[in-house]
Order: C-alpha cells, then sequence, then structure tokens
C-alpha cells in the first residue's frame, strides 16, 4: 500500500458520516489482511492461518474505528468460541439507533477461508468445556453456513448474514462477500448453503457494491431490495 493511499484512509472526514467511515474502516482492514493472506514463509517457520487472518482485520478495523469514533455508531462483537460454533458467526456487527442502544440492523460475519478447510479442524483442537460440548452437541449436523443462516432467521429480516471470503479461486488475495437476510430461505426449500452456493451467487451477481454502499442498502427503510439479493460486495479495491 503506498504513502499516499495509507493517509488517505486515514483521513477523518470534516463531516461525521458513518457510512463513509465504516467504508474507509473496512476497506483499510481489507487492505491490512490482504499483505498477509497466501503468505509463505521460506523458511517454513511461520504460517498465518485462518484465526489470525480474522484478528488482523478485526485488529485494523477496529483501531481505525476507535480513531474515528465509529463505535459510537456501529458496534462491533467478536463471538466466543462457543459462540462460534453454536452461531456460525466470528463477529457481529450492530448499528445503533439515533436515541436507543438497540440495535437498527445486525449483520452477523462468517469468515471463509478459500485455501483450506481448517476452521472446523481448529474447532475439534479447542479446549473441550462443558460449555464447548453443549454448543457441539446442539449443532452436530450442521454446516457453518447452516448455523449462521439460522442464526439470522431467528433473529429477523433486519440481521444480514455476510459470508466473507478470504481469497477466491481467480483472485487468491481478494476479499469479498456475499450478504442476505434470507439465506435461510433456500434451507427450507431442501437446498444446501455451503461454499459451492455461495460461490455460485458471486458468480451470478451482475455487479458488486463497496461495504459503504452494502450498508446503505440494508438501513433503507424497506431494506435490500428482493431484485437485490444477495449483494456481492468487493472489499479490496
Amino acid at each position: 500500500m503506498t504513502a499516499s493511499l495509507i493517509k488517505d484512509f486515514l483521513k477523518i472526514p470534516e463531516k461525521y458520516d458513518f457510512v463513509q467511515l465504516f467504508n474507509q474502516s473496512i476497506i483499510f482492514a481489507s487492505q491490512r489482511t490482504r499483505e498477509y493472506i497466501g503468505f509463505k514463509d521460506p523458511e517454513s517457520k511461520l504460517k498465518v492461518n485462518n484465526t489470525t487472518l480474522t484478528d488482523i482485520f478485526l485488529m485494523t478495523y477496529i483501531n481505525r474505528g476507535l480513531q474515528c469514533k465509529l463505535n459510537e455508531a456501529i458496534s462491533c462483537i467478536r463471538m466466543t468460541e462457543e459462540q462460534t460454533v453454536l452461531l456460525g458467526a466470528d463477529w457481529v456487527w450492530a448499528v445503533q439507533g439515533p436515541t436507543s442502544k438497540n440495535p437498527k440492523v445486525q449483520i452477523a460475519v462468517q469468515v471463509i477461508h478459500m485455501e483450506n478447510a481448517e476452521k472446523e479442524a481448529a474447532e475439534k483442537q479447542l479446549p473441550v468445556t462443558e460449555s464447548m460440548k453443549l454448543a457441539r452437541q446442539e449443532t452436530i449436523n450442521k454446516t457453518h453456513p447452516e448455523k449462521i443462516s439460522d442464526f439470522c432467521s431467528s433473529v429477523g429480516k433486519d440481521c444480514y448474514g455476510l459470508f466473507l471470503f478470504f481469497g477466491h479461486k481467480d483472485d487468491p488475495k481478494s476479499i469479498c462477500g456475499v450478504l442476505s437476510n434470507d439465506f435461510h430461505t433456500h434451507l427450507g426449500c431442501g437446498r444446501e448453503v455451503d461454499n459451492t452456493f455461495l460461490l455460485d451467487s458471486m458468480g451470478k451477481a451482475k455487479s458488486s457494491v463497496t461495504p459503504g454502499r452494502m450498508l446503505e442498502l440494508i438501513l433503507q427503510k424497506e431494506g435490500v431490495p428482493e431484485n437485490l439479493k444477495p449483494i456481492c460486495v468487493k472489499f479490496t479495491q
């Protein structure tokens, strides 16, 4: 990333616009994370796994958000290990109402790393606490996409699921996502919501939007128009 580009990202607009700040913060976090995707240590001593990439993204986003007081408008809640196993979400963004702490909309995010399937393998290595046992038993027959789809459905139409891909078959270092609040309807029709379905959804999308435009669409009074679902979002510019 060039010095001028970094300077542009760090510049805080004079007029407070949390959608614009959200967009800047996410793009900045995506660019920083992209630097580590596909990292190969020539001495094979260091490995950047999916959990580390997720932490890099979140730490960069949260740090930028604190600088511009974005957290006053949008909270970012990192799930515990048990919550991730149970709900399928790595974190949740919640847009606060102007006069209430109750969220207007929520975006539950699940990170998918295309280079490997280490997520479920990593879960098996987590400490086997009583709460972890219960979380695993509760969702033993569900895939990660099914978990987050069910979670969003249980919250309501104002909760969107965002599948965030770290890497893509056509661009291993890209970060892109697919968002909707009705993935559960595919499950109700007996169809699977898996990586193949999600990648097909992105492939069929006529265009992609920025993270800021994604937020604008879901904040509309009527939410995202049906003819735009699911939304394909491009995080790396």
